[in-house]
């Protein structure tokens, strides 16, 4: 991962520069364990993400369970295939990742 730039990179980037070098260099035995409430934040945001689309009231395609080695090659057949709403869809140009 440490040759593609992410949307969530970026973000950390801004928050903290020290953050963004770690995850891209430091040894990821080292992180601290991921605490029972930032799982539950991330639940809650999938959840809401979630419940948003469906109130849109509109077909989407949900890749959010799909492998994400799989994700890409689905993401731009969707998009080929003039898919309105692509739920969790993978896309890489050059050194971004989305």
């Amino acid at each position: 991962m440490a040759g593609q730039i992410t949307g969530s990179m970026l973000y950390d980037l801004i928050q903290c520069p020290h953050r963004t070098t770690m995850d891209v260099h430091a040894d990821i035995a080292l992180r601290n364990e991921i605490s029972a409430f930032v799982k539950l934040l991330w639940e809650k945001g999938v959840l809401h993400e979630k419940e948003t689309i469906k109130g849109l009231e509109i077909p989407f395609l949900d890749l959010s369970e799909v492998p994400i080695e799989e994700r890409e090659t689905l993401t731009t057949e969707a998009i080929a295939n003039g898919e309105d709403l692509i739920y969790s869809g993978r896309i890489a140009a050059d050194d971004l990742l989305g």
